[in-house]
């Protein structure tokens, strides 16, 4: 399906919420300027490069933070304006993270702004550029090597190269090579081994929803391949072990290669282990055998790479060594903007307790955790692309849940993509731990889990694209919240959702209110090819209004999961109210929560049945082709609406049509699901989903998109 056409203006929704990061984006007068290049010298006065000769750039960020903290010594009270760092193009190696602390803030009436070109960026580079490749030669290496890859094979001298951080396999460097992410020599290439039946001899039996395993991570596999790892160092298997939402990589304590069983390290599985699952291996030398993978052995600090392709130059190889490369820290009034940041080895950018804090026309890419994790008030995240992230995009943290505080924070406009490389489940987009966020017109897409995740009150969620996520499970959402009577107040509206189905295409979730998840509105949405798009997990006082669903089995889903299998999570949340006066630690039935959420405050009124699935209403929906509320056979079966739940749901008007029906849509042939002002549904009170462009609206964010998915569509 296209994606549907929208007029591309600027509404009033959409003014303010780049509102919020005006003092970012409105730049003042420029108080004083430093500039930075690589060419540039410490013992200069950070003029720019037209200085005179004995003048001119600094050569560091660092000279260029100590030179700002000296500037606003000298300024007056009343000052008014910028204090400027700009820093050329070129590459900036970083040892270790680039930090801003409260000395390098600014104040409400000046603000420090760090920028390079967007169109020529400066890089931030958080690792090393390997040199003096040669070819492998060492017959004890060679030896345990498959024997069509052996003249294959690159070796790089760590120490020759100062690399210094190895970590572990689990969570250690990585190589790039040509700036595209390449693996630790695995088995299978691609796919899976399975878990071919459990060790019981003195292990212990447990059981989850009525599927028998095993505590320990002890089993047999038929696969031929693992019986060869014998004189393997350090083996470790990364594996779905008992739900396909749920990995977990573990160190290999032995194989026993006549008995084809693996017995894995401690900790094990939070819930087990079952026949049938599935894992892979990695960190194998033995497995060295596809273009792409690598091994580093850490006793002898040396590197081995089968490279794709016959030629390479020295600049190929690049290992992250860096923990992060920019932390700011209880900083408030700095904007950054217009790098671009790549090749940590955790998370790219970390804002921890700040204010007014404007982050802007980044790249940031190639890191072996999060793209940028904020914590703070009034932080912005803007016109970023993300992208080739061992776990997550954008991460918010702030706000105050229990006097409901807003923390203003805002994440627009952004590209994320590839993310989830490392850590494959609960890696998301854009993760919301938060009040009064404000998450808007971001694109998200490919990746093996979740787009975004929420979790806190009074966020809104608005107008996002997500496309082709939860790609290696089935017991995921596109969007995701769960198991909470007190996080009300979330409005999820006109986000466009498509051709999101789940691992194999045995189904997913579109938004996914988990586990009681309650008091969330979904209104004006689009769904393309999405199964579950709307799902309402046993929860109270949820809209699903004026949404429109093309081609969506099921488009709905609606249970009574706490007058069931789920009772004991609302039990327990009855009892600590009778106890406690609280629910999940808030005071429910005091201010503000009492005056903000009625519905919540009268939870255990008389004549209210508190686990079941009240207060929720579905209305105005329009359903093309797909299946609505319920199977082809009228029948309850895990999806649609459950019978027990229909009785405490409301029910408005919803048209219900077969595919290729048109109720007068604007352009359906491309994409366009607005109604017309003449069509029959609006005669009849339906709404038209908005004007508002749903996904990125900036030329430049959509071009980067467009190159990005024709390289895929190749």
């Amino acid at each position: 399906m296209k994606r549907r056409l929208f007029r591309q203006l600027l509404t009033p929704s959409l003014v303010a919420a780049f509102a919020w990061i005006s003092f970012a984006v409105a730049q003042g007068a420029a108080l004083k300027t430093f500039y930075v290049a690589p060419d540039g010298n410490d013992a200069w006065s950070g003029a720019s490069a037209e200085a005179s000769g004995s003048d001119g750039p600094f050569a560091t960020l660092e000279r260029a933070r100590d030179a700002v903290r000296e500037f606003k010594k000298t300024l007056n009270a009343d000052a008014s304006g910028e204090i400027v760092v700009s820093v050329a193009s070129g590459a900036y190696v970083l040892d270790r993270p680039f930090e801003l602390t409260d000395d390098d803030s600014g104040t409400a009436s000046v603000t420090v702004r760090w920028e390079s070109n967007v169109d020529s960026p400066a890089s931030l580079v958080g690792g090393r550029y390997l040199t003096g490749a040669k070819k492998l030669d060492d017959e004890s290496i060679l030896a345990r090597l498959k024997e069509d890859v052996r003249d294959k094979i690159l070796v790089f001298d760590l120490d020759a190269n100062g690399v210094s951080e190895l970590g572990t396999p689990e969570k250690g460097p990585e190589l790039f090579f040509r700036g595209e992410s390449t693996r630790l020599a695995r088995y299978p290439n691609e796919g899976f081994i399975n878990v071919a039946e459990l060790v019981h001899d003195g292990t212990v039996e447990i059981e989850s929803h009525g599927i028998k395993g095993i505590k320990e991570g002890k089993f047999f596999f038929a696969d031929d391949e693992p019986a060869t790892w014998g004189d393997e160092s350090e083996v470790w298997v990364d594996g779905y072990w008992f739900w396909d939402w749920s990995n977990q990589k573990h160190k290999v304590v032995s194989i026993d290669a006549g008995a084809k069983q693996m017995t894995l390290a401690e900790p094990w599985h939070h819930y087990g282990y079952r026949v049938g699952q599935w894992f892979y291996a990695f960190n194998v030398l033995r497995e060295l055998d596809a273009p792409g993978e690598y091994y580093i052995d850490r006793e002898k600090k040396t590197l081995y790479f089968y490279p794709p392709g016959e030629s390479w130059n020295d600049g190929d190889f690049f290992l992250t060594q860096a923990t992060s490369l920019l932390r700011l820290d209880g900083v408030s009034n700095v904007a950054w903007s217009g790098f671009d940041m790549f090749g940590a080895v955790g998370t790219g950018i970390v804002v921890s307790k700040c204010r007014d804090v404007a982050l802007a026309d980044l790249n940031v890419f190639n890191c072996g955790w999060d793209g940028i994790v904020v914590e703070g008030t009034r932080c912005s995240v803007s016109g970023c692309e993300l992208w080739n992230l061992g776990s997550g995009g954008v991460t918010t943290n702030g706000g105050d849940r229990n006097a409901l505080i807003p923390s203003e924070n805002l994440v627009v406009e952004n590209y994320i993509h590839n993310y989830g490389r490392v850590r494959r489940m609960y890696a998301t987009g854009i993760t919301i731990n938060d009040v009064g966020a404000r998450i808007a017109h971001n694109l998200i897409e490919d990746a093996p889990h979740m787009g975004m995740y929420f979790s806190g009150n009074d966020i809104t969620i608005e107008y996002n694209e997500i496309a082709n996520v939860c790609q290696e499970s089935n017991d995921a959402g596109a969007i995701y919240a769960g198991r909470n009577w007190t996080m009300r107040g979330n409005v999820l509206r006109g986000n466009y959702m498509h051709d999101i189905t789940g691992f194999e295409g045995r189904g997913c979730v579109g938004m996914y209110l988990d586990d009681m998840f309650s008091s969330a509105s979904m209104e004006g949405n689009l769904y393309v090819n999405v199964t579950r798009a709307s799902f309402i997990g046993g929860g109270r006082d949820c809209r699903i209004v004026d949404n429109v669903y093309i081609d969506c089995k099921p488009a709905l889903h609606i249970d009574a999961r706490a007058l069931g299998w789920c009772a004991d999570h609302a039990d327990g949340w009855i009892q600590e109210a009778k106890e406690k006066g609280t629910i999940s630690g808030i005071k429910y039935d005091q201010p503000p929560y009492s005056e903000r959420y009625p519905e919540l405050a009268s939870i255990f009124d008389e004549g209210k049945t508190p686990k079941a699935p009240e207060g929720n209403v579905i209305s105005g929906n329009i359903c093309i082709g797909g299946t609505w509320d319920v199977n082809k056979q009228g029948q309850w079966q895990g999806d649609s609406v459950e019978p027990a739940a229909r009785p405490y749901l409301t029910f408005g008007d919803n048209y219900v049509g077969d595919a290729g029906t048109d109720p007068g849509f604007v352009d359906a042939a491309h994409g366009d699901y607005r109604l017309k002002p003449d069509s029959e549904l609006i005669a009849k009170g339906y709404k038209s989903l908005s004007d508002e462009p749903m996904g990125l609206t900036s030329e430049r964010m959509r071009a980067k998109a467009e190159v990005v998915r024709a390289k895929k569509a190749k």
